[in-house]
């Protein structure tokens, strides 16, 4: 009758017998089950001179706006003030707007931007709709808020990204969005 001594998890059970014989146990307690496929992400990332333009158009907009008013003079702290809470307020919904989303097999979804990390499950997403023009942006209506990504829906990974979520999500609407038939 041996010992069994619990070691590291990623290396099997020893248990000792008689003279200080170590022998590995080959019981179902001393295995560890790894799944032979782990789950598959699915991976879009906006172009990046996509999402650049955006924030360039953005900023030389801001620079403009408050050299224009800058230059006529502040007619007081109250003007300053709302002005002040526009920009802000822009800049803040605007880093908000996702660069990349990530699926895996099961429909867990990550929605990354600059600002935060959304992760949701598909089964919450309501609605998918995309842009009328080539490229634009992505929304989707989540249980409490609506999330965008930059996109371009012909982009094989996006169109990837979308059939993990339709198949996931069988009671999913998509707006303005073909789905490719060969995903």
């Amino acid at each position: 009758m041996g010992v069994t001594i619990v070691s590291f998890p990623l290396t099997p059970a020893l248990s000792h017998q008689g003279r200080g014989k170590r022998v590995f146990e080959t019981g179902r307690k001393a295995m560890i089950k790894n799944s032979p496929d782990p789950t598959k992400n699915f991976v879009y990332r906006a172009p990046l001179i996509y999402a650049g333009f955006f924030y360039l158009i953005l900023l030389g907009w801001t620079v403009f706006s408050v050299s224009i008013m800058g230059a006529k003079g502040w007619i007081n702290w109250v003007q300053l003030f709302m002005v002040a809470f526009i920009f802000v307020m822009t800049w803040y919904f605007s880093l908000g707007i996702s660069y990349k989303v990530e699926i895996n097999d099961e429909g867990k979804l990550e929605l990354t931007s600059f600002r935060r990390v959304i992760r949701i499950h598909s089964t919450k997403i309501a609605m998918v709709e995309g842009p009328y023009l080539p490229l634009g942006f992505i929304r989707f209506r989540l249980e409490r808020e609506k999330a965008y990504l930059f996109g371009v829906p012909r982009n094989r990974d996006l169109q990837e990204v979308l059939s993990v979520i339709r198949k996931t999500n069988p009671d999913i609407r998509f707006k303005n969005i073909t789905l490719d038939s060969r995903n």
